[in-house]
C-alpha cells in the first residue's frame, strides 16, 4: 500500500468470469485514512478522504470519497476484487455497469505494464506473522499481524483483523494471507493509515462482462499502440527538417522533458521523481515572482527547486514511501536532471518570422505529426435507444456540487417536487429524467457529468416521451403542457 495516496484518488477495478454477471453487494464499510500534516492544506474546508469498500460473499467493490478531488460522476474510478482478480474500471452510475479502464493514451511503455487486471490490490504478498497481540479499535476486537511486502524492496506493515466478524474482507483483499475476518486496521506508516470507521447496509448493484471487457480492454490497447507507432514514425521522418531550424528551444529544456530522466527499473523511484519534477515545472515556468534578466528569474527558481527537492526527499524516506536504496537513487537521477538544467540556456530570437522558409518547413513537419484531440476521443455509437433509464441518477442531487446550482435554472433545485402527478406513473419518471439531464448539461462544468451518457439519457427520455404521447389521458397532456411551458 506504499502508492496509496497516489492511486486512491483513481482507484478502479471490477470482474466476472465468461458473460455478463451481476453482483449485488450488501454491506458497505468505510475507512478514514490518515495523510501527514504536509498534506493538509491541499484538504481544507474538505470531507475526511475515505476508502470505501462494498461487499459480497467473494467481491469487494472500492472507491473513495471525500477530498478534493473526488466527486460522484457517471464513470466514478473504482476498484473490483473477485477470484483473487484486481481490475481497475470505471464505474457507470447511469447503468449500474462496470468497464475495465483502459489509458488514456500509449506511453511506449512495456506491454507487462497494460494487463487488463493484477493478482494484488496495494502489494506483492512476502509474508505474514502473528504478533500474538491485541488491540481494540473503534470498538472492534483485533488480532495484530506483521504483513511483509515489496514493490521495490521489503516493506512491513501491520494488520489488525476482528478474527470473530461476519465480515470477511481480509480474505478478498489479502487472499495470499489465508486470514480471515474484518479489518479494522492497516498500519504502513502514518502516510498510509487506515482506520475503520463505520459499517451500513448496502444495496449496490452491478453488471460486469469479464470476457468482453479484457477483449475491448486488448483491443483498445492495441489501437494506441498503433497511434503511436504512426506518430513515432511520422516524428522520426521530421527530426531533419526540425532540427535544421529551430528558433525557440524550450523543449529540449530538462525542466519540460523531465520524464527522460525516470529511467530506473523502480516504478516508484520514476512516480516519486515525477511528482516532484512536476513542481519544478511549475516553478520555472509561471513563477512571476523574479524580475530582471531572464537568466537570473531562471537561476533563482533552479535554486529554490533544488532546495525544495532536497526537502521532500527527505520527507518521503521518513514516510516511508521511499527505502534507502531508491532515496539514494533519487538523489543521483536528480542531480543529474539539476547540472543539465542549469547547463540549458533558453534562445531568445526576437527574429523569428513564421514566413521564414527554414522556419515554415520547420511548421510544416511539425503539423505532419500533429494528431487532432478528436483521435483520442471513442467515435459515436448509436445506442441511446436501448439505455436503460429506470434508474434516475442525476449529477443535480450531489451534495458535492450544491454550488454548481447557481449556473443552472432555478427549477433544478428540488427538481424532483416541481414534477406533476401523472396518473401514468412511468411518464413522470420520463419527465423526471429529461428536466434532470437537462439540467446536468447546465453544471457539466461541475465535473461531475460525464456527457455523451447525458445526452443519450436525454435523448432516450425524449423518445419515449414521445412514443407515449398519443395515448396519453387529456389530464397528463395538459399537465405535462403546463410543466414544459413552466420551465424558465
Amino acid at each position: 500500500m506504499k502508492n496509496l495516496f497516489y492511486s486512491i484518488i483513481t482507484l478502479c477495478s471490477l470482474t466476472a468470469f465468461g458473460q455478463e454477471k451481476n453482483y449485488s453487494f450488501d454491506k458497505k464499510v468505510s475507512y478514514k485514512i490518515s495523510l501527514p500534516e504536509e498534506y493538509s492544506t491541499y484538504f481544507e474546508g474538505q470531507k475526511d478522504l475515505l476508502f470505501v469498500t462494498y461487499l459480497s460473499k467473494d467481491a469487494i467493490l472500492g472507491t473513495s470519497e471525500g477530498g478534493p478531488y473526488v466527486n460522484g460522476s457517471f464513470n466514478k474510478d473504482a476498484f473490483f476484487i473477485n477470484n483473487s482478480k484486481f481490475f481497475e474500471v470505471y464505474a457507470n452510475s447511469l447503468e449500474n455497469q462496470l468497464s475495465i479502464k483502459a489509458p488514456y493514451y500509449y506511453e511506449g511503455v512495456s506491454d507487462e505494464n497494460l494487463k487488463p487486471y493484477s493478482d494484488n490490490l496495494f502489494e506483492k504478498f512476502l509474508s505474514i506473522k502473528n504478533l500474538n497481540s491485541s488491540t481494540t479499535i473503534n470498538g472492534y476486537k483485533c488480532n495484530e499481524y506483521e504483513l511483509t511486502s515489496t514493490i521495490e524492496g521489503e516493506n512491513a506493515s501491520t494488520l489488525c483483523i476482528d478474527e470473530k466478524n461476519a465480515i470477511n474482507n481480509v480474505g478478498i483483499i489479502f487472499p495470499q494471507t489465508k486470514l480471515k475476518g474484518l479489518l479494522v486496521r492497516y498500519d504502513a506508516g502514518d502516510f498510509n493509515g487506515l482506520t475503520i470507521q463505520s459499517i451500513a447496509n448496502s444495496n449496490v448493484k452491478v453488471s460486469f462482462d469479464e470476457k468482453k471487457e479484457i477483449e475491448d480492454f486488448t483491443n483498445e490497447i492495441a489501437k494506441k499502440k498503433q497511434e503511436y507507432d504512426n506518430l513515432m514514425s511520422n516524428i522520426d521522418s521530421t527530426t531533419s527538417a526540425v532540427e535544421a531550424y529551430s528558433p525557440d528551444n524550450r523543449y529540449e529544456d530538462p525542466i519540460i522533458n523531465y520524464y527522460t530522466y525516470q529511467s530506473s527499473e523502480s516504478n516508484n523511484v520514476n512516480n516519486l521523481f515525477a511528482t516532484i519534477a512536476s513542481l519544478n515545472y511549475n516553478l520555472v515556468y509561471t513563477d512571476n515572482d523574479f524580475d530582471g534578466n531572464p537568466d537570473i528569474e531562471r537561476s533563482t527558481a533552479l535554486t529554490t527547486a533544488q532546495g525544495s527537492t532536497n526537502q521532500l526527499i527527505k520527507q518521503f524516506k521518513k514516510n516511508k514511501l521511499a527505502n534507502k536504496s531508491e532515496v539514494k537513487e533519487l538523489n543521483e537521477l536528480f542531480k543529474k536532471y539539476y547540472d543539465d538544467a542549469k547547463a540549458f540556456k533558453l534562445v531568445d530570437d526576437p527574429n523569428y518570422d513564421a514566413t521564414d522558409d527554414a522556419a515554415a518547413a520547420v511548421d510544416s513537419a511539425y503539423a505532419a505529426t500533429e494528431v487532432s484531440l478528436a483521435d483520442y476521443y471513442d467515435p459515436y455509437e448509436s445506442t441511446y435507444k436501448t439505455d436503460d433509464i429506470s434508474v434516475i441518477d442525476l449529477a443535480i442531487n450531489n451534495p458535492d456540487v450544491k454550488e454548481y446550482l447557481k449556473i443552472a435554472p432555478k427549477h433544478c433545485t428540488d427538481l424532483k417536487t416541481k414534477i406533476p402527478t401523472f396518473s401514468d406513473k412511468d411518464l413522470g419518471n420520463l419527465v423526471y429524467n429529461y428536466a434532470g439531464q437537462v439540467c446536468d448539461l447546465y453544471i457539466y462544468n461541475s465535473g461531475s457529468v460525464g456527457l455523451p451518457e447525458t445526452v443519450n439519457a436525454l435523448r432516450k427520455s425524449v423518445l419515449e416521451i414521445n412514443n407515449k404521447t398519443d395515448k396519453l389521458t387529456k389530464e397528463d397532456k395538459e399537465k405535462l403542457t403546463t410543466f414544459l411551458n413552466s420551465l424558465d
